[in-house]
Formats: C-alpha cells, sequence, structure tokens
C-alpha cells in the first residue's frame, strides 16, 4: 500500500478544512502583534528579525498557533530560543547585527512556526495531547521576508494567537525536523522535480541506541511561486517508499497538515522529499528568496531527537517519460540533537 496519506487530489479542499477546524476551535492563552513593517511599492525586506521575550517563568504547553499578518508577508520562519539568545531589546532588528541564522535557532531551542508562502491567515495545530514544549525563560524570534508587489507603500505586521494547555493534559512532546534543498537549478520553460533522501538511523543509534521508530504529527511544506509539487516519504532498507503527504498546490494556500492519528515511520531509515516547479521563464531558477525557488519541510514528531539536514550536489536525470525533468540531490549534512 503506497500512499498512507495522500493528498494531491483533494488537498486544497482538506488543507481548507483543517484549517477551519483547527481556527473554530481556537481558544488563544497568549497573544503578540509584533510593531508592523513599512516596505515601500514593488520592493523586497529581507536579513530583517523580530522578537518576543515570553517572561515565562514554568513551562509553556503549546497545542495551536494561529498567524495573521496585514499583506505583503513572503514568508517568515519562527523559533523558541532561551532569552539571553541573540541579546538585545525585542521588536525589529537586523539579524546579521545579531549572527541570526535558523538552523542555529532551531538547535538552540526549537522551530515554533514556519508560514506557508504569502499566506495571510493559517493555523499550526497538533492532536489532542501533543504539544511543543517551550522551556522556562525563553522567547520568539523570527527571519522575515516580504514582498510588496503593489503600487503604493504598505505599512503591514504579523500576530500571533496560542493556545497553551496545562501540564496534566500533556501525553507527547514533539520535536522538529526540517529538510532543505539548496542545490536547485530548475530548466526555464519546463516541469522540473528535485528529490533528496537523507539516511537518519545512525543518528538514532547513535543518541538512542535504536533504528528510527517514531510519528510525525503535522508537516509544512515550503516553495515559491513556480512551486507545483511536494511530497514527503518515509524510504525503507530496500528502496520502497511509503508515501506521508502529497500535494498539489500553489503559493497564497496554507501548505501544513495536520496527522490525527500520526503516520509512524515503521523504522524505515530515510525520508525523502520532493519538491516539483513549473517554471514558465526563460532563465534558470535557484535556490534564494524573491525571484528565485526553495525547497523546504517543517515536521514535528515525537522522536527525542531533533534534527536537520542539508543539501549535497545535485544530479540532473533528463526528463521523464511525461516530459518532466528529474533531478536527484545527495543528502549532504545531517544533524541530531537529543532532547534535553
Amino acid at each position: 500500500m503506497r500512499p498512507v496519506s495522500l493528498v494531491s487530489l483533494l488537498g486544497l479542499s482538506l488543507l481548507a478544512c483543517s484549517q477551519q477546524a483547527a481556527t473554530d476551535d481556537f481558544r488563544p492563552t497568549l497573544k503578540h502583534s509584533f510593531e508592523p513593517l513599512m516596505i515601500a511599492a514593488g520592493s523586497e525586506i529581507s536579513g530583517v528579525c523580530q522578537s518576543w521575550t515570553l517572561d515565562n517563568d514554568e513551562p509553556l504547553y503549546v497545542s495551536k498557533i494561529r498567524q495573521r499578518n496585514g499583506g505583503a508577508w513572503h514568508h517568515s520562519n519562527w523559533f523558541f530560543v532561551p532569552e539571553g539568545t541573540y541579546a538585545g531589546p525585542d521588536g525589529t532588528w537586523n539579524c546579521d547585527d545579531r549572527s541570526f541564522h535558523d538552523v542555529t535557532a532551531a538547535l538552540e531551542g526549537g522551530a515554533f512556526f514556519a508560514q506557508s508562502t504569502q499566506t495571510l491567515k493559517e493555523v499550526q495545530a497538533f492532536p489532542d495531547g501533543a504539544v511543543l514544549e517551550i522551556p522556562p525563560r525563553h522567547k520568539i524570534v523570527g527571519g522575515v521576508h516580504l514582498v510588496n508587489v503593489s503600487a503604493s507603500p504598505l505599512e503591514t505586521g504579523l500576530s500571533f494567537d496560542i493556545e497553551t494547555v496545562p501540564e496534566d493534559s500533556v501525553e507527547v512532546r514533539l520535536r522538529p525536523i526540517a529538510f532543505t534543498n539548496t542545490a536547485l537549478d530548475i530548466e526555464p520553460q519546463a516541469e522540473s522535480r528535485f528529490s533528496m533522501t537523507c539516511d537518519l538511523s545512525e543518528e538514532f543509534e547513535r543518541f538512542l541506541g535504536a533504528p528510527p521508530d517514531y510519528n510525525i504529527y503535522y508537516v509544512l511544506a515550503h516553495y515559491h511561486e513556480w512551486g507545483n509539487y511536494f511530497r514527503l516519504s518515509f524510504v525503507d532498507e530496500t528502496g520502497g517508499d511509503r508515501t506521508i503527504f502529497e500535494l498539489e498546490n500553489s503559493v497564497g494556500q496554507p501548505l501544513g497538515m495536520t496527522f490525527d492519528p500520526p503516520i509512524n515511520s515503521e523504522s524505515a531509515p530515510n525520508l525523502r522529499v520532493e519538491c516539483g516547479y513549473l517554471n514558465n521563464t526563460d532563465r534558470r531558477l535557484h535556490y534564494g528568496l524573491g525571484g528565485e525557488e526553495m525547497c523546504v519541510f517543517l515536521a514535528y514528531t515525537d522522536a527525542d531527537l531533533t534534527f536537520g539536514a542539508t543539501s549535497g550536489s545535485n544530479t540532473a536525470l533528463g526528463p521523464n517519460e511525461d516530459g518532466i525533468y528529474m533531478n536527484e540531490t545527495d543528502c549532504g549534512l545531517v544533524l541530531a540533537v537529543p532532547a534535553n
């Protein structure tokens, strides 16, 4: 049985229903609005960070997060880190001034929320009993990217509503796993796909002394305006794969999915991500911000490890029988951090 959770044909309706159900049942216990940013007409903002110190003396058990913004928020990635990290006043600041980087932030604390490209509102929700645990004295920090394609300047801000639950209702503490394929070289005037498979078994054996037996509770895909396909799958020792999440969708829609019940790895050593693009321009597209593409996913699992993986070199395989240019990217680096 190949598909475990196939969303390709009904993707928009299933994702919309999941988001709507989570929104309808939302009971925020924390709220925060970041100061609005002013962006000129036809321009973009990158390299900017925002932060919010939680002042929490006790752990927070986060079950749902709702993001809303006033438009032009191309994407943003948010993390929880110890409040002394990236020292300085909260609000808006230059990421380079405090040496902020997504990977180090995720490993320093954990992934809090990732925004789907150009969405105005979306919800990241976990099944009952599953939470993100934010330790005491932490803060939320995010790197943001705004693009204003309109003919007028825009003042726009982003806000979070957060639902927390009491500790006695917590059954599972979730941890993030994220892959990034930066080895994109996308054919002009063509459809292309890039796949990257990473072996997680060595890190499971190293830190936990066991094969990779874990459950996936939530997945979020990330690509830009030319993205038209995403698939995440488990790959066993024989090379057979089992779909976790498959999606044909465009930007502007939430690209996250909650799994209830969660999907078990069945000890498959490998995790494979595939991103597809329809490049209708006359130039090759590469990994980058405005005017370029990305292939990233964020998932939350019950493994006692936080994972990050990046790409190595890419091999172009040429067009398949459907004329889609296929590519296979080496998994370059896998990082794992055990739970405290």
